[in-house]
């Protein structure tokens, strides 16, 4: 299950190598023990080799992109160990962002817990990435 203690996660973040995700990338690194990995979309088949090479704790989709991100989500819940992944989906036009928890093996069961958060500061994000912020 996703672990909040874990003292360095991984996290690896999907987008079209934007200003947006390089200005994530940067505020998700500063002064964290977050390790920040990631990829430009290419193909399906680049995509799950290099989120299967990563293996992150957290994926985070960047909705803004050219990409499909239910698409992306349907590949990600295909990875047999996506197991105790956190999936967070932001958006460039607002604070909003969709958090899905996988506590079980995806390939047993394609339950997860999805949440939304309208976040106004990094504190709150880095609190989101590490688990340690959950809705009332």
């Amino acid at each position: 299950m996703f672990d909040a203690t874990i003292s360095s996660q991984r996290v690896f973040i999907v987008g079209d190598k934007s200003l947006f995700d390089e200005g994530l990338s940067n505020l998700l690194t500063f002064e964290t023990n977050l390790l920040i990995s990631g990829s430009g979309y290419n193909d399906e088949s680049t995509f799950l080799r290099d989120v299967a090479q990563a293996q992150p704790h957290v994926v985070i989709l960047n909705e803004s992109a050219p990409l499909n991100p239910a698409r992306l989500l349907d590949l990600l819940i295909s990875i047999p160990s996506l197991a105790g992944w956190r999936v967070i989906i932001v958006r460039l036009n607002n604070n909003i962002i969709d958090v899905y928890d996988f506590p079980y093996r995806s390939l047993l069961s394609k339950l997860h817990k999805r949440w939304q958060f309208n976040l106004t500061n990094r504190d709150d994000l880095i609190a989101v990435v590490k688990g340690a912020f959950r809705p009332n």
